[in-house]
């Protein structure tokens, strides 16, 4: 059988095209699970008052996010669906337009102070510390940004600072912003969090109540617990009953 030089022509051109655009850049962002840190060991610290010693871990979870300037291609968007485990979403979704990767990592950093700052001071007011007797607390989380470790902080410097042992040697993980007076806010990338948090092993999971409805990964060695303020989170933790598991705190109260 003969082909004519035309339609091989047209059938490099098509694949030259088809290759293009495989490996064309694409406005898309890519969000993966990250890792747990137990907040516990290294990362908070207080001097100026009695540490109590504490069982179990506090994990604060993270997300790994392309970075604005790195590409994505259609190799990336494909593997990330068949995994399951990430999400491609609208670059714009993440990153504001014209706003360089800089500027954007200093107000992560910013975000990060504020949480840690806002953290403590939910604590205190919480345990009833007032500003004269309120011991130094740092807080040190390297190459993590953002406000949404706000309610483990404040869980961290509770734990720390409370002669009872609230984790009993359970694995705890967590997200959330939070404000000095101990009121929990909504954070992006949950699911991937809940991810991030069954692969380290937690039995209880905290998540803001304003990001249940979109909680679809609840696995089933995980009890995810919603909650809109930290004295809630310590409840949860005090009282050992029947989990309100899939985010039915405000259910069950």
């Amino acid at each position: 059988m003969r082909f004519s030089a035309l339609p091989r022509t047209g059938l490099a051109l098509v694949t030259f095209f088809l290759l293009a655009a495989f490996f064309a850049p694409l406005p898309f962002a890519v969000i993966k699970p990250g890792e747990g840190t137990d907040v516990l060991k290294k990362v908070i610290s207080i001097k100026g008052a009695e540490v109590f010693p504490t069982t179990g871990k506090l994990l604060v979870m993270s997300v790994l996010v392309s970075s604005p300037g790195s590409p994505v291609f259609s190799g990336d968007v494909i593997s990330s669906w068949v995994a399951g485990e990430s999400i491609v979403v609208p670059r714009e979704y993440i990153y504001p337009r014209h706003v360089n990767a800089s500027t954007l990592r200093a107000q992560s950093s910013s975000d990060m102070k504020i949480s840690q700052a806002s953290a403590t001071a939910s604590a205190f007011d919480y345990l009833g510390i007032s500003a004269g007797q309120a011991p130094k607390v740092s807080i040190e989380l390297k190459d993590t940004g953002g406000p949404s470790g706000g309610l483990v902080f404040a869980l961290g410097v509770v734990e720390k600072l409370t002669r009872e042992d609230l984790l009993k040697g359970r694995i705890v993980a967590g997200t959330g912003t939070i404000d000095g007076h101990g009121n929990v806010g909504a954070i992006g990338g949950i699911n991937e969090k809940i991810t991030a948090a069954q692969r380290s092993g937690a039995a209880i999971f905290f998540a803001p109540i304003d990001n249940c409805d979109e909680i679809f990964n609840t696995p089933e060695e995980l009890k995810i617990y919603g909650v809109s303020t930290l004295k809630q989170a310590v409840l949860v933790l005090q009282n050992g009953k029947a989990p309100f598991s899939h985010c039915a705190w405000h259910v069950n109260q």
